[in-house]
């Protein structure tokens, strides 16, 4: 082999080594995670391949501006106020059920706008997506936590997000090529994978928790007396304040964020579409790195320095003029970002009691969209002063709710996670520790 052949074999050969070192992890190995990443992933490419199709279809049936507005409202609205109360009925009923009903309705409605005509009753509709919504991540993500041990809750969790973004990637170039040969076959489209989705859960996923190895602080901790107790301690509590935060950006999202680009940035429509690309795509590539990071690091850790990192990226989104540059930007944030969120996840899994995770993963998403309704609410009014202006506001907020969020994370995890010496000393002797944590 020449130099050169061999020079060029080396992006090849190590581009093979860690495909082949992801795949041979165990959470690529654990069925139940594979079915319900499956599951989840077949649920979203569902809902993205209808989001570019669901304006024109509806419009196409005489659905005004204000119609279209109550069809997005009725969905945010429905999701926040069902979160909970499905996350209740998941740890009551069962996870896999809730999964199951919640993928079936969500093929039922996306067959029902075929027949239905009246403007008004899409609305309705989106209501009731929004409800089943509400209803199947925080059962995903509650049944992942019982079927995966502690100590690989952050490798399942990066896997299980790369799904999860995958869907955004795959559903709306899906649902346009379908679309091209009539509006009905994106929604006849979802409705399959959905059904293909329903049959993974119920052929794959058998529910029988792992037995996991509690650090032993935890197992000591007199039993809570209240489930309210339980759902609002205080490493709960810092996780769902750095998801408030988090959500600030999404309510800036779904109201400002193309205006910004195409007036501000006198970016295309094209343009506005490769940016979230380029944030997705190493987003969905770095997430099982991250996960496999967070089981091998402090998660306090992760979450201060790759939370604050995305400081600096808000602000410079505010001073820059450049499209190009921006897009850049967002292809740098989708990496640091796979880096933070399994790191939470894994935090909020490893606090939450066994009877209760649905019902944290459901009020971790109602206090996350509560950040988006609450965003959207201040960011317009001071993007009409200065388009610049919400940045910079969302950058300080975000950085604040990390800061002290990640601190109080740091303090628990002293106090109730992180080896005593003499569980380092007994780990040292060969035994082995509960849960292996770096500084």
């Amino acid at each position: 082999m020449t130099e050169n052949n061999r020079y060029l074999s080396q992006p090849t050969s190590f581009l093979r080594r860690f495909t082949t070192s992801v795949l041979a992890s165990p959470g690529f190995r654990n069925r139940t995670l594979l079915a319900i990443s499956f599951s989840v992933l077949g649920a979203y490419i569902g809902t993205a391949m209808i989001n570019p199709v669901r304006v024109l279809y509806a419009q196409a049936h005489g659905a005004s501006l204000p119609i279209i507005g109550a069809m997005a409202s009725a969905y945010l609205v429905s999701d926040f106020l069902f979160g909970y109360p499905l996350g209740w009925l998941a740890d009551r009923w069962g996870r896999k059920q809730v999964m199951i009903v919640g993928l079936a309705v969500q093929a039922l409605l996306s067959a029902l706008y075929l027949p239905i005509s009246d403007p008004f009753l899409f609305v309705v509709l989106r209501f009731l997506e929004g409800v089943a919504a509400a209803g199947l991540l925080p059962a995903a993500r509650a049944l992942l936590i019982d079927a995966v041990p502690i100590e690989q809750q952050g490798e399942a969790f990066g896997i299980f997000n790369a799904f999860f973004n995958s869907s955004f990637l795959l559903g709306p170039a899906l649902g346009g090529l379908i679309a091209t040969f009539g509006y009905s076959w994106a929604f006849m489209g979802a409705v399959f994978i959905r059904l293909v989705g329903i049959i993974l859960v119920m052929w794959l996923i058998r529910v029988h928790p792992v037995k996991r190895s509690l650090p032993p602080a935890i197992k000591k901790r007199p039993a809570v007396g209240s489930v309210f107790k339980e759902l609002f301690t205080w490493p709960l509590l810092a996780a769902y304040l750095i998801a408030f935060g988090d959500y600030l950006y999404l309510g800036f999202d779904l109201t400002v964020t193309p205006l910004w680009m195409h007036d501000h940035l006198y970016a295309s429509v094209a343009v506005i579409g490769l940016t979230y690309t380029a944030w997705a795509i190493p987003n969905t590539i770095c997430s099982p790195i991250g996960g496999k990071v967070a089981d091998r690091r402090r998660r306090s850790s992760l979450i201060l320095i790759f939370g604050l990192a995305q400081v600096p990226l808000y602000l410079a989104y505010g001073l820059l003029s450049a499209a190009l540059v921006v897009l850049l930007l967002f292809a740098i944030h989708g990496i640091v970002y796979a880096f933070i969120q399994p790191a939470i996840d894994a935090h909020l899994a490893a606090f939450s009691g066994s009877h209760v995770r649905a019902r944290i993963q459901g009020l971790y998403s109602t206090v996350g969209l509560i950040g988006a309704f609450i965003g959207s609410s201040i960011f317009i009014p001071l993007y009409l002063i200065n388009f610049r202006l919400p940045w910079f506001v969302m950058g300080l907020c975000y950085g604040l709710c990390v800061l002290i969020g990640g601190l109080i994370i740091r303090s628990r995890e002293n106090k109730e996670l992180w080896p005593s010496q003499e569980d380092r000393r007994v780990h040292s002797e060969g035994a082995a520790s509960p849960v292996s944590f770096r500084p």
